[in-house]
């Protein structure tokens, strides 16, 4: 699956965990919901990411809440089964006493190379002290900050915390800091876009938007519009889908049919955003 120039291509967005760090309630909720996706076991992920195109790839440990508690140690062990090809990203609950200790120790110990926060699913203000501190932290210790904005399907999940405009005051505080807006912000694609046109520091990742297709092919016009399709990442967002069936439905993005005629995402670029970011481009 690589590219004809050389490319590489990085799923920067896939999950990973085993049946205990999940609840059963929080599993029916999901699938209440028609939230896509099998189940990511190690063994899953090994043939759908990193046996599955993927010639690098990163591990995100899925923010802390709600019956999903997956341990920082068990993503670090995981990728450090694929040295020089996976990366992983931990996750903590901003308002545990003990989560400023916990990064430290994920990034310092355990080898993990960012943080992945909701403020969404997580029920936290992204201006609060709290999460302030582990900006500090991440801005010293020179990782990125995933955030998942945007939409949430958990019926405790807190949208009034969702727009990724509230990341600016963030981006503008910390401008050598690395921002990731995970899923193009969706459905806040235009304002994931305005966050990324005046913050050089704030990337995305197309993550979990493939199976949206109107929608992602609408926020990619806006990108190309405003000129920042240079900080779009892929992602598959495994389990939603596997690496190969998210290029495959990436590079179709502008077949809508017979008879159907839109401007087009230009297959130069999405042969970019697919190949064409290498790791490098967040520190790692």
């Amino acid at each position: 699956m690589a590219s004809s120039d050389s490319g590489e291509l990085i799923d920067w967005h896939s999950h990973c965990w085993l049946p205990e760090h999940v609840s059963a309630e929080s599993r029916a909720t999901m699938k209440s919901h028609g939230v896509r996706g099998g189940d990511p076991w190690p063994e899953h992920h090994k043939s759908a990411v990193a046996e599955g195109g993927a010639e690098k790839f990163v591990v995100i440990n899925a923010p802390t809440r709600w019956g999903r508690n997956i341990p920082n140690d068990f993503i670090a062990e995981y990728v450090s089964q694929y040295p020089g090809r996976a990366v992983g990203l931990a996750s903590v609950a901003p308002d545990d006493p003990g989560a400023a200790k916990e990064f430290q120790r994920s990034i310092k110990e355990l080898g993990l190379k960012g943080l992945k926060l909701s403020p969404v699913y997580q029920g936290f203000d992204p201006w609060s002290s709290q999460v302030w501190q582990l900006y500090e932290i991440a801005d010293d210790l020179q990782v990125p900050v995933m955030f998942h904005m945007g939409g949430a399907y958990d019926p405790q999940g807190a949208l009034e915390w969702g727009n990724p405009l509230l990341l600016d005051k963030v981006a503008r505080a910390f401008p050598n800091l690395r921002i990731i807006v995970a899923h193009f912000g969706q459905p806040m694609m235009q304002e994931t876009v305005m966050l990324m046109r005046k913050n050089v520091n704030v990337f995305t990742d197309l993550s979990a938007r493939f199976h949206r297709k109107w929608q992602l092919y609408n926020g990619l016009q806006v990108a190309i519009e405003y000129k920042v399709t240079d900080r779009i990442l892929f992602g598959s967002d495994f389990p939603v889908m596997s690496t190969g069936e998210a290029v495959e439905a990436f590079k179709n993005i502008n077949d809508w049919g017979e008879g159907v005629k839109l401007p087009r995402i230009p297959d130069e670029l999405i042969d970019e955003i697919i190949y064409h970011r290498p790791f490098e481009l967040l520190g790692f």
